[in-house]
């Protein structure tokens, strides 16, 4: 890439991160309005608004099925012949799918999943034996990322000018494709049933 287009693309992402924080600073704000709320209401209507928040944190925490308007990502590499061009792959620079997560999060995503598998605060990613694993569970391509939100503004995050998408498909011979959905589900966390963590517990 060159210095040009370098400068380009961080400083979209200085704005973008800018607006990350400016979000941030609002979300604070509504917490402590919340919390305000609290403090003047008893009983029955105070339990409902607890109820209520518990239920908005728990889908963004990934512990309930959520669904709602968004849009469907997927990638996948094109067929090469060469065996150097194995190591391009997504699955062996998986950073890039976790820079993609982080541009969905900074577009105000509710929720994401890669294959099947929500993405939550815990969650990671890493190669063992040549295979992608999310956590304890095995990905393959082609890779299919969904995420919850405006679909406009998911979709131009993405689609920015020299951004990610723009990235992968021209240094890492993968085609990406961006479809908006009206309905977009998406299953709560799954952890694996470990038995040495039980036993030492």
């Amino acid at each position: 890439m060159t210095t040009s287009k370098k400068g380009e693309q961080l400083a979209l992402e200085l704005k973008s991160l800018k607006k990350e924080e400016n979000n941030l600073k609002e979300e604070i704000g509504n917490i402590k309005k919340s919390i305000d709320a609290y403090k003047n209401v008893e009983g029955e209507e105070s339990q409902k608004i607890i109820n209520s928040e518990i239920e908005k944190y728990e889908k963004l925490a990934g512990y309930t099925d959520v669904k709602g308007k968004g849009i469907q990502i997927e990638i996948k590499s094109l067929e090469s012949k060469k065996e150097s061009d194995v190591s391009q792959g997504i699955k062996y620079n998986y950073d890039l799918l976790l820079s993609m997560i982080n541009k969905l999060n900074s577009a105000q995503a509710n929720a994401i999943s890669i294959n099947g598998q929500r993405i939550v605060l815990d969650t990671y990613m890493h190669l063992k034996q040549d295979e992608l694993y999310i956590n304890d569970f095995k990905v393959e391509e082609p890779f299919i990322i969904k995420a919850i939100g405006n679909s406009d503004t998911l979709a131009s995050a993405l689609q920015i000018k020299y951004g990610i998408v723009w990235e992968i498909e021209k240094y890492y011979n993968t085609k990406v494709e961006i479809t908006k959905e009206e309905e977009v589900k998406i299953n709560a966390h799954i952890k694996k049933f470990n038995l040495e963590e039980v036993k030492n517990n």
